[in-house]
């Protein structure tokens, strides 16, 4: 039993199973639960046949239930157009009309430009679907290159193994918020290679410091980097010549940072009180 507030905001997966006891409402959706629809066939394949075999009974349990829940939101947040783009493809087409894209809010006052310096940044979690493995063997094939890798997690040990006997390619591990700062504030630039990102904050995260990114032409990535922030590749063996135009090209750091703007906290705020005004004025 809910007290009875102006308005609910739901964020999360399984927070979903209480949205018909919580009127009005709005959610904010980082993505439909991947390990249901796009990303069901990667997890299938990565499990043991025990955990396969639990996968498939848990997606027939849930897959329906999701899609019960979502339909009861009164409006849909998407944290991006490629979230949103998946609403449609999953939910169908009334949901999607009660879907707006409001991007993720990043305290853009806290990142600084210190310098251009000599190493080039990857802060993703040590994740196959990050592919960090795509960007160290990229490395490993221009040893002048140095590449620092700051983050953890399963593919840690697989990735080290990668790497071993690269001097131009440091692991950090997990590093504080403060020691993550000063990395995009001195790196030359960041890299990402992430499967279809929701959106990347770490292209946010990079143009707030004045960095351009060097990003997979994919999935939210399109979004957030163009041609004064950034350089795609299209895969593997593309991220050297990436790598060579971003060093033949001169940037701007203000102007990079003034493209992070849109992506401020204060607009997040802004742009979430609009759709709760909405949503209560609607149920009023």
């Amino acid at each position: 039993n809910f007290p009875k507030y102006d308005a609910y905001i739901f964020s999360g997966v399984w927070c979903i199973s209480a949205v018909e006891k919580c009127k009005p409402n709005m959610l904010y959706l980082h993505t439909p639960m991947r390990a249901l629809y796009d990303l069901k066939d990667h997890f299938l394949k990565k499990s043991n046949p025990a955990s396969r075999l639990a996968l498939k009974k848990f997606a027939s349990y849930w897959t329906p239930k999701d899609k019960m829940y979502m339909s009861h939101f009164d409006w849909i947040a998407a944290n991006s157009d490629n979230v949103r783009k998946r609403v449609l493809k999953y939910y169908g087409k009334n949901l999607y009309n009660k879907t707006s894209v409001v991007y993720t809010g990043i305290d853009t006052k806290k990142y600084r430009y210190v310098k251009s310096g000599d190493f080039y940044l990857s802060a993703s979690r040590l994740d196959s679907l990050k592919r960090i493995d795509m960007i160290i063997r990229a490395f490993k094939k221009t040893p002048g290159r140095k590449l620092i890798i700051a983050g953890s997690g399963p593919e840690e040990g697989k990735l080290k193994k990668l790497a071993e006997g690269c001097r131009n390619i440091e692991f950090l591990g997990s590093v504080s918020d403060k020691k993550l700062l000063d990395l995009y504030s001195t790196c030359k630039a960041t890299i990402a290679a992430n499967v279809d990102e929701d959106l990347g904050l770490i292209a946010i995260e990079s143009h707030a410091s004045g960095k351009p990114i060097v990003a997979i032409k994919e999935g939210g990535f399109l979004e957030t980097v163009n041609s004064i922030n950034g350089i795609f590749f299209k895969n593997e063996s593309d991220i050297a010549r990436a790598l060579d135009k971003l060093e033949k090209t001169k940037w701007n750091p203000k102007t990079i940072q003034r493209s992070a703007q849109k992506y401020d906290i204060k607009e997040f705020t802004k742009r979430i009180r609009q759709i709760l005004d909405g949503v209560i004025a609607k149920n009023s």
